[in-house]
């Protein structure tokens, strides 16, 4: 009889210890993935701050001209976006970024300069603004941190001159322009292509030009 309740208690201490360890081996799994996400999160997150700064040797990545550095005027409008493989992309233009990513089939984070203050902002974070005003490749959209930013450059120009637009608004004008370029390209039009480039720097050097007599 002793022996029978010596072999059940052997039995329950067994089972009891078993258990403890199936335990353990689920929270050390629990903290190990816990710990890869995190990881994983402080991996993503120092991607995303991991911002640079154009140079006078760095061309757009769309249209190959010139990105103008911040001590500039048009570097205002400069953007920048991050690859997935943290690779920095510059574009002297807004859409020139939206038809990086149409054209490569690619997802970039996105990056544009408050106007005030030449910090780089995340462009879905950015307030925008329509406005008649010069822009590298004539987009004429700037972008602010913030409402308060927008809403003196539109009392500045004018309710007439400038107003609230949308990310959606730039994309369907990228979207035209680029549609109009793939097509030039299918018909063989590559020297107009060339021209359409050239004429595009020689209004890039006259703005740098007045740019540098503003500063003056």
């Amino acid at each position: 009889m002793k022996k029978m309740w010596l072999s059940l208690l052997l039995g329950l201490l067994v089972m009891t210890m078993a258990a403890c360890g199936t335990t353990d081996e689920k929270q050390t799994e629990k903290k190990e993935e816990a710990s890869q996400q995190t990881e994983n999160s402080d991996e993503t997150a120092g991607m995303e701050v991991a911002l640079a700064e154009p140079d006078e040797h760095t061309v757009c990545e769309y249209c190959n001209m010139t990105v103008y550095p911040k001590d500039q005027e048009m570097g205002a409008f400069s953007a920048q976006g991050i690859g997935e493989d943290g690779k920095n992309y510059f574009f002297d233009d807004i859409g020139c970024m939206l038809n990086q990513e149409r054209k490569d089939g690619i997802t970039l984070d996105k990056y544009v300069r408050d106007y005030d203050t030449d910090e780089w902002v995340k462009l879905d974070e950015a307030v925008i603004v329509k406005g008649e005003i010069k822009t590298p490749m004539n987009y004429g959209y700037a972008f602010f941190k913030d409402d308060e930013g927008a809403q003196h450059f539109i009392e500045e120009q004018g309710s007439d001159q400038a107003s609230l637009s949308s990310l959606e608004d730039i994309d369907e004008v990228a979207s035209h322009r680029h549609m109009k370029k793939m097509e030039k390209m299918k018909n063989g039009e590559s020297m107009d292509m060339n021209h359409d480039h050239q004429d595009d720097g020689m209004k890039h050097e006259d703005k740098e030009e007045s740019s540098e007599h503003s500063h003056s």
